[in-house]
């Protein structure tokens, strides 16, 4: 009984610390839909503030906790969120979450470089380094409770030798209150209303006046908060390294997951749970019985993943309406769109000729190029190999592989295991053959590239065992999933002496060709191992470009654009998704081969999961999409560092700058800061180099097509468009001018004379719309005349190239939805406007914050009032938009946009819609009205107007507009005539 309550009070601890935070992940998960990879980061970085603070500054306990948690990491959370997780917001999910790995990269090697190199070594001030503390794994700073720890026993309970420390004790009631204070913010707080709706439809929370700046940037503070205070728990307890802090943070990712990345109550209970399972599986585990376990010597570390597994199986498969999506991911422009095929090819050839140029001696720079072509281009270029399997899986397929270092290790242990002679510890079965296989097997040794041939099928093999029941996974499941088996090889599998062969791993031997008994080629020649090495990553990339043109390769592409419209045109996107896996896995596996040439040797610890996370960090932040940034990853991955100290022993660089440089903090922290430019542009920097120069094209033909046109515009050539009705007409038309075009009455909603469209098309033409207070203005036209267009310009979701939008005399076109709702503008969007994932009674909280408000929507509704405590998703049709103009009727705005508001309603739905707007037009509120059912819109429309191919062509009284008319707003004729 000691043993085990001893063993459930430090794992109720160490869950207490899982608890804070999972809570955490979920919260900023929950508010901005980003997955902080990089908690452990801000962890760490707190704890280091903390320890620098109350050792370093010999600060006492208590300020340097409170300057600690309530200033240093909210602020911390404030600039990451305005830098970098903001953008990231917006970012396909995959940038989401190799951007937030990056920050993980990058914050910790920072903060160490900021204080080692420049604080200390430059400024001269007095800190501590962490590498002072050498191989003892770092400083233990004291802890929030009394120092030294008081130890408190329960022996008046029995319970001899239980003992808890005062940390301990500190850590339980933290997390107590932490609890409490979460759940409270997230369920009882306006912010946390407010986050949850930002979440669930980021775009109409907009609509409703909620700042999304603000929401996200309060959202982060309290998650970085959290994160600082579980650093603060975290080092007393283990020790201020940054490892330590990532294998903690990475432990509570399981109870996030049986949360369903949801619920931040379950969350806290899972780590705590997880974290007593963990104490118990690691005290208990040499008293199973079976031998198996036993021999597990990293089944107590690997248990938090086992969990993750088991989790994600259950609640990271994608439940989402299939029918209601469109599109998955947006295909990137190709910013070689137009060049010829030699100049898209020129540079890659003059960057290959002088690669091999240099290999091969034909230049002379740097000094020693020996060293340059075995410890830099060599292993490079086994890097680039490896880095094209993220190409593949990620750049065509879209998914984001955490597991690449695993496949990379078993390829290389295969190759290698293949590779052993007879005396070997463990020896394959040919090397005691006494016949020879021709190009396969000569004297019990294997052939070197048939060996890296079975260590690519060895790996695609165990990737297609992975992907496939993973495939149904979303794509942050699929990650988490693939993070979580990398993990658990690492611990239970490579760690097995049976398998890795050992701490030494398997030792690679150069391979020769031998033709007609004459030895050919030597790789142990770093110049024939550099071409060879080069060789390989041409062949395979060609392999890709060929994978890109054919049918499968196709077929995957539609899989990433949209999965639902990929499988109605018969395409197994499960089919294709595994294949595609199976494949990168095993150009990993091929790369891990080749990398155990170019380092000798593959061991258990070569490729670790978390170097795994600093390559797709560097391939991402050089470009995923194609073999060109994986190439230049590869050689900038081997040769920064050689860069960075050569440039630091030139006699004319400062001498602290060359201390800068030369900092093992230096380079990491480079390859992490590319999140940023992540955050900007999502496909890297050859992407972004590339799409200035598509920009530049772009430009230059859009001014020849104008010279063009105007050079037939001089000749006499005609443009046949519709003409638009003037803006006196319109002004005139709803009563806000005279007959003479003096200008009467303001109008609450006014549009003039507005272009605006997506990208590089144009959609509205010169548009003029005025509605005055208490009239309806129905919008007619046929599907793609711009009448959704016009309504999402009103209310500021797509920008304007020119014209004005004013509300009530105010020009609002500088100002954003949010801001536009605040001024009193409602759109009920054509989706509906609600927020599904919210309660009926939540959904009415965002708008209707007084109680007496929500009873007067429940008294126009009485059907609402029933249903108020059930989620906005499970309403029908009806009901749902009940629900998006009950706020309107209990609060008038002064402008209402209802774009197809009886769109897919039965015909009693559809007039009690009808009903309500007529009731908002007697309160006075001036409406804009897009409805395809023109009957309907008779019944209510005080002002008609058509729409074709993006301008207003016709407006008048709702008795003008004949049946005529009407055909013609919907069949694409298009009418002239006076108001």
């Amino acid at each position: 009984m000691q043993k085990f309550l001893n063993l459930v009070i430090s794992g109720m601890v160490t869950g207490a610390i899982y608890s804070i935070m999972a809570s955490g992940l979920v919260l900023t998960y929950q508010s901005s839909g980003v997955f902080n990879f990089a908690h452990a980061a801000v962890a760490f970085t707190s704890a280091y503030f903390y320890f620098q603070l109350n050792t370093g500054q010999s600060i006492p306990i208590v300020p340097s906790l409170v300057l600690t948690v309530f200033v240093f990491a909210p602020l911390l959370g404030l600039a990451l969120d305005r830098i970098v997780l903001g953008r990231l917001a917006k970012a396909p999910m995959y940038a989401r979450i190799v951007g937030t790995i990056g920050i993980l990269v990058a914050l910790p090697n920072l903060v160490q470089w900021l204080v080692d190199a420049v604080m200390v070594d430059w400024w001269g001030l007095d800190l501590t380094k962490l590498s002072e503390y050498g191989d003892s794994g770092g400083p233990i700073p004291p802890g929030i409770g009394p120092t030294p720890a008081e130890v408190y026993r329960f022996e008046w309970l029995g319970l001899d030798g239980v003992n808890l420390n005062s940390n301990q004790l500190a850590v339980f009631i933290v997390a107590a209150l932490v609890a409490v204070l979460l759940y409270l913010i997230i369920r009882r707080t306006r912010v946390g209303l407010e986050m949850r709706a930002q979440v669930d439809r980021e775009a109409l929370a907009s609509l409703r006046g909620i700042n999304p700046r603000r929401t996200s940037a309060i959202a982060w503070m309290l998650s970085m908060t959290l994160a600082g205070l579980g650093g603060v728990l975290i080092a007393p307890l283990f020790q201020l390294n940054d490892p330590t802090f990532l294998f903690v943070v990475f432990a509570s990712l399981a109870a996030v997951a049986l949360a369903g990345m949801r619920s931040i109550p379950l969350a806290f209970a899972a780590g705590l749970g997880l974290g007593v399972a963990q104490n118990l599986i690691a005290g208990y585990r040499r008293d199973i019985p079976w031998r198996f376990f036993n021999d597990l010597s990293g089944l107590e570390s690997a248990v938090p993943y086992l969990i993750l597994l088991a989790a994600l199986f259950v609640v990271g498969r994608e439940r989402g309406r299939a029918a209601g999506s469109v599109s998955d991911e947006k295909p990137a422009p190709d910013h070689r769109a137009g060049l010829p095929s030699w100049r898209r090819k020129l540079p890659w050839a003059i960057f290959t000729v002088v690669l091999v140029g240099y290999t091969l001696g034909a230049f002379g720079w740097p000094n020693n190029p020996i060293y340059v072509r075995s410890s830099i281009l060599a292993p490079g270029l086994a890097l680039a190999i490896v880095f094209l399997s993220f190409v593949v899986v990620t750049g065509i397929g879209g998914m984001v592989s955490l597991a690449q270092a695993t496949f990379v290790t078993a390829g290389g242990y295969m190759a290698g295991w293949a590779l052993q002679l007879s005396d070997a510890r463990h020896p394959p079965p040919w090397s005691e053959w006494s016949f020879d296989i021709p190009f396969v097997v000569h004297n019990g040794s294997m052939n070197f590239f048939v060996a890296c041939l079975l260590g690519a099928l060895a790996a695609a093999a165990l990737g297609a065992l992975v992907a496939y029941p993973i495939r149904r996974m979303g794509t942050l499941a699929l990650a988490l999933a693939t993070f979580a088996l990398a993990w658990v090889m690492y611990f239970i599998v490579f760690q097995n002496d049976g398998v890795g062969n050992g701490s030494f791993g398997y030792a690679f031997r150069f391979p020769t060709l031998n033709l007609f008994g004459i030895e050919t080629l030597d790789f142990s020649k770093a110049s024939t191992l550099v071409c060879g090495l080069l060789l390989v990553f041409g062949v395979i990339t060609l392999l890709i470009h060929n994978l890109q043109r054919s049918p499968s390769g196709r077929a995957m592409f539609a899989v990433r654009s949209s999965s639902v419209a990929a499988q109605t045109s018969g395409v197994s996107p499960a089919r294709a998704q595994v294949a595609l896996f199976a494949l990168s896995a095993g150009i990993a596996g091929f790369g891990g081969a080749m990398y155990g040439l170019s380092n000798f040797a593959v061991t258990r610890d070569s490729v670790p999961p978390i170097t795994g996370l600093i390559w797709i960090t560097v391939v991402v932040t050089f470009g995923v999409r194609r073999p060109g940034g994986a190439l230049l990853a590869g050689l900038s991955y081997t040769a920064a560092p050689v860069i960075w100290r050569e440039l630091a022993s030139f006699s004319w660089m400062p001498d602290f700058l060359s201390e800068l440089l030369v900092s093992t903090y230096f380079t990491p922290m480079l390859f992490g800061l590319g999140a940023i430019n992540l955050a900007k542009n999502p496909d890297g920097l050859l992407a972004m180099v590339g799409h200035r120069g598509l920009e530049r094209r772009r430009e230059k033909e859009r001014k020849a097509r104008i010279a063009e046109a105007e050079l037939g515009l001089h000749h006499g050539e005609e443009v046949v468009v519709p003409d638009a009705v003037p803006e006196a007409q319109v002004l005139a038309t709803v009563g806000l001018a005279t007959p003479d075009g003096t200008a009467g009455a303001v109008p609450v909603i006014l549009l003039e004379d507005v272009v605006a469209g997506y990208g590089d098309v144009e959609v509205l033409h010169g548009v003029t719309v005025a509605v005055e207070r208490g009239q309806v203005v129905a919008l007619l036209g046929a599907n793609g005349a711009g009448k959704s267009t016009l309504c999402n310009v009103t209310a500021g979701l797509v920008p304007i190239t020119s014209g004005t939008v004013q509300l009530s005399g105010v020009d609002v076109t500088d100002l954003a939805p949010h801001a536009r709702a605040q001024e009193g503008l409602l759109l009920v969007p054509e989706a509906r406007g609600i927020f599904p994932g919210l309660t009926v009674e939540e959904n009415l909280q965002v708008l209707l914050r007084d109680p007496a408000l929500r009873a007067k929507a429940y008294e126009r509704f009485p059907i609402l009032g029933e249903r108020r405590k059930q989620v906005a998703g499970l309403l029908s049709g009806g009901e749902q938009q009940m629900l998006s103009l009950a706020p309107a009727l209990a609060t008038p705005p002064a402008a209402l946009v209802a774009d197809e508001p009886t769109l897919g309603l039965a015909p009693l739905a559809a007039e009690v819609v009808i009903d309500a707007l007529r009731e908002l037009r007697g309160m006075g509120t001036a409406i804009l009205l897009v409805e395809e059912k023109a009957s309907e819109v008779m019944k209510v429309a005080d002002i008609v107007a058509f729409m074709e191919l993006g301008r207003v062509v016709w407006m008048g009284p709702r008795d003008e507009a004949d049946d005529e008319r009407l055909a013609a707003a919907y069949l694409g004729g298009t009418h002239r005539g006076e108001a």
